[in-house]
């Protein structure tokens, strides 16, 4: 979840930084007696989504590196660390150089936009890592089960409860013990 949580706020994050790029670069050569209100508003519209979608990538990548952390030391890090955490570094600091070294619009436009392709391909890099040894032979909940013909994605339980699953004596010895010893005192 948090894998696709970061990559949706990733992918939302550079189309919001080429749309700023085009509306930027449109305004450039405009004359002055443009349309105040309407440029107001639009660029207004695209810093809030903008400032969303870069409060979305801090909090997602934040528990995004939390769960991988935790994750990683249950099934053994490599040495190296995983490509995810390279990919959030490598976000970060072209993320800081699109805003510290002058340069163009659509150059400033492309260094956060490749940000953006590098922490996605490190996340999901990392969540292949995860899933191929976590349980390389048992599909993800998410795989089994669809919301169209029952059943929750994030729970491995059956779409549909049936007999054997309230039967309490085929699952737990301790009631079965109580159940033959109620059976054996009405007798």
């Amino acid at each position: 979840m948090a894998t696709r949580r970061v990559v949706g706020f990733a992918v939302a994050y550079a189309v919001v930084v080429l749309a700023a790029a085009v509306f930027t670069d449109t305004l450039r050569n405009r004359p002055q007696t443009l349309h105040a209100t309407a440029v107001t508003i639009a660029g207004l519209f695209i810093g809030l989504i903008g400032l969303a979608t870069v409060l979305g990538i801090v909090i997602t990548v934040v528990y995004w590196i939390w769960v991988a952390i935790r994750q990683t030391r249950e099934h053994g890090a490599p040495a190296y660390g995983h490509l995810g955490f390279w990919g959030v570094g490598a976000f970060l600091v072209l993320f800081v150089l699109g805003y510290v070294v002058p340069a163009g619009v659509y150059v400033t436009a492309a260094e956060r936009v490749l940000a953006s392709a590098l922490l996605i391909a490190g996340v999901l890099h990392t969540r292949a890592w995860l899933r191929r040894r976590s349980d390389p032979g048992r599909p993800y909940a998410a795989d089994r089960y669809s919301l169209v013909t029952g059943g929750d994605a994030a729970s491995p339980l059956a779409a549909q409860p049936t007999a054997e699953d309230w039967n309490a004596s085929l699952w737990d010895p301790d009631v079965l013990a109580d159940i033959e010893r109620r059976r054996n005192r009405d007798r």
